[in-house]
């Protein structure tokens, strides 16, 4: 299982705890002395059997006084909250920290509820430290998320590799799509093209036994680029940058053994935001288009 990983944001709180153990007086003093988490947020998964390791630092010169960090946790403000006790446990909520500069960890056990519920959140915040320090805590909260591994489409759920014949020149088409699970619905999957930034929605079902796949046509999925030579060969638009988008036509597919199965092909054009006409096709792929899971 995979849980988050901290090294350039720890890297960053060792390279400050360097600084303190030089007693620089023009980089770090006496009254800049306080406790925070490195990082906003983290997340594990719900069927991790390896315990998720939040750092929580202490900044001081290699002088300072030994002190008690106090964590309490929250779920004010979540709309999916996580239960203590039920959804996770924390082995840790006192920390006591040596004089001199260190980094410590969080424990954070999520418990498998073997029901599918979606992704749960919480809060971790530092509610005391003793004895007080000058300064406050710079971050004193950070947000945890579980995401849960029971959803009922998981087989659907991965990295894939899409696969295709090219409708302007005949040549094989690889593309890159990830498809996530969507908060909202669990019959609403989430698909990433080529890693921009806003997603498709896929509706997933079973019909007489097979699982059938849908993504309706004229989707957003992010802004065109700006003319490079890396469009393809055979075509270039002309637009006002800004002004087109890159949407998606609607194609339906069937699910089977990792592999989604597009018998009539996919595409990917610019769409004008305003007046919907279309400024061209960046991607057209023929018949017997393929999402392969990875």
């Amino acid at each position: 299982m995979k849980h988050i990983k901290y090294l350039s944001l720890i890297v960053g709180v060792l390279f400050l705890v360097a600084s303190c153990d030089d007693n620089d007086p023009q980089s770090f003093r006496a009254s800049d002395a306080h406790v925070s988490f490195p990082q906003k947020t983290a997340s594990i998964d719900e069927n991790s059997a390896t315990a998720l390791q939040i750092p929580i630092a202490y900044a001081c010169m290699p002088n300072g006084k030994n002190v008690t960090v106090t964590l309490t946790t929250s779920i004010e403000g979540v709309a999916s909250p996580a239960i203590e006790g039920v959804d996770y446990v924390i082995a840790n909520k006192s920390i006591t920290f040596e004089a001199g500069s260190e980094v410590k960890y969080v424990i954070v056990q999520p418990i498998d509820n073997d029901v599918f519920t979606g992704k749960k959140e919480f809060k971790i915040l530092i509610s005391a430290v003793s004895p007080e320090l000058p300064q406050s805590s710079i971050e004193n909260m950070i947000s945890v998320t579980i995401v849960d591994d029971e959803h009922p489409w998981a087989a659907a759920i991965g990295t894939y590799k899409i696969t295709g014949i090219s409708a302007f020149d005949g040549s094989n088409v690889t593309l890159d799509a990830k498809i996530l699970a969507s908060d909202d619905d669990e019959n609403v999957l989430l698909v990433y093209f080529m890693a921009y930034a806003t997603p498709a929605e896929l509706k997933i079902g079973e019909v007489d036994g097979e699982i059938l796949v849908s993504i309706a046509g004229k989707q957003y999925i992010g802004d065109i680029p700006k003319p490079t030579g890396s469009w393809h060969p055979t075509f270039g638009a002309t637009h006002i940058e800004g002004e087109s988008l890159w949407t998606i036509s609607s194609f339906d597919g069937i699910l089977e053994n990792g592999v989604i199965s597009f018998e009539y092909g996919m595409g990917i054009q610019a769409i004008h935001p305003v007046n919907g006409s279309s400024g061209g096709w960046f991607y057209l792929l023929e018949d017997g288009v393929k999402f392969t899971k990875q």
